[in-house]
């Protein structure tokens, strides 16, 4: 789930994550605040991305150091089930890679989210990251970067009117706290 929330990849992106895309931050020389990673279906990983097209994701150190814990702690528990080494980040409960659909991750996020009380599957993960990375980068712009690009490139998205979607539920969003604002104020406006 944390995978999908950072970095906004599809299930099967995530089912098919290469191990050797996670590595110790604090061993890299750069000190970038974030971490270039290259999603390539050629590369003999085994990343599977949409249209076999490669592109470069973003990570945060921190989360990358996470990531590079669980590979370091807990990972081996499961690998060392399977008679073949694993080339696939997360591993199922026999110590196999998930299936490249990614819809075996999608029945543990459903059950999890069942659990909590709310219906959730993945996609809705890389909704609430696009829309939640659009809102950040929009509050605090950086360098010369296009929010909208940026998450378009992060989600793999070939045009950008797919990603637009995400600007009209952002701007949604923004009329909905206007009027609860609005509501508020009218609200102690008749208390005084």
């Amino acid at each position: 789930m944390r995978l999908a929330l950072h970095t906004g990849l599809r299930r099967e992106e995530i089912a098919a994550f290469p191990l050797a895309c996670v590595f110790d931050p604090d061993k890299v020389g750069r000190t970038e605040f974030n971490l270039r990673i290259r999603l390539d279906p050629f590369d003999g990983s085994g990343m599977v991305t949409k249209g076999r097209k490669s592109r470069d994701i973003y990570v945060s150190r921190k989360f990358m150091a996470e990531l590079y814990r669980y590979v370091t702690k807990v990972r081996g528990e499961r690998a060392s089930l399977s008679k073949t080494p694993q080339k696939s980040m997360f591993l199922n409960q026999s110590g196999e890679r998930y299936g490249e659909d990614g819809k075996s991750l999608n029945r543990i996020i459903s059950k999890a989210g069942k659990r909590a009380g709310i219906k959730v599957h993945t996609h809705m993960l890389r909704h609430t990251y696009a829309t939640h990375t659009l809102v950040s980068l929009q509050r605090n712009p950086a360098n010369g970067l296009d929010p909208l690009v940026f998450v378009q490139r992060q989600l793999g998205h070939s045009s950008i009117q797919t990603t637009m979607v995400y600007l009209h539920l952002v701007n949604e969003m923004a009329d909905e706290a206007v009027l609860a604002y609005d509501d508020e104020l009218s609200a102690m406006a008749e208390a005084a």
